[in-house]
């Protein structure tokens, strides 16, 4: 008797999670399908249907960090309803504290994601999935929390595409603590509101 539910988004996530750990522990070098199967007790061949190559696995891994993120982002906008500047601040030292925090990004962002093979790309050079995934998920947010805000939802758009790039800049090369990140993330967001 079928429930209408499917296993493969449970399977996903607790193949993506095993990479996770082993990501953490090893580094992304170390990381084979192999070695993933045999973690989350699959064969090799369920890896590879689940998940694709490794370089989409890599992928994945990231894009699943990604939507952490934009949940608890959507969290911190929700405490400020009613000032976008503050929710935005807000939300950029959340971002800013939780990659510092979050074991996988330390692993990704300290270089020490084993030998020549990085996840680091993901968040730079080939940022690319991992920058459409916020902006889809937290573009909408803030027009959901702020609608007074004078700003199109195309507008709303390129902000968070460009604030999500300030971010991922800062989490690679930080030039100023959290603190000093987020206000100034707030400053930008001030002026792009007209205040």
């Amino acid at each position: 008797m079928s429930t209408g539910t499917s296993v493969a988004p449970a399977l996903r996530e607790r193949l993506l999670a095993e990479a996770a750990e082993l990501t953490r522990a090893d580094g992304w070098a170390s990381v084979t399908m192999g070695k993933l199967a045999a973690r989350a007790g699959v064969s090799r061949q369920t890896v590879y249907n689940e998940l694709g190559s490794k370089p989409e696995l890599a992928e994945a891994l990231m894009l699943r960090e990604t939507d952490g993120f934009a949940t608890g982002v959507g969290d911190v906008l929700a405490r400020h309803p009613a000032d976008p500047v503050a929710g935005v601040t807000a939300a950029v030292r959340y971002a800013l504290e939780a990659a510092q925090a979050n074991p996988l990004l330390r692993t990704v962002l300290s270089g020490s994601s084993g030998g020549r093979e990085s996840l680091l790309p993901l968040l730079t050079t080939r940022s690319g999935p991992v920058l459409e995934q916020a902006v889809a998920a937290i573009a909408p947010m803030l027009r959901q929390c702020y609608p007074a805000a004078p700003l199109t939802p195309d507008e709303w758009t390129v902000a968070v595409e460009s604030l999500v790039r300030l971010l991922l800049s800062h989490l690679v090369r930080p030039t100023a603590g959290v603190d000093d990140a987020a206000e100034r993330m707030g400053w930008v967001v001030a002026r792009l509101l007209g205040g």
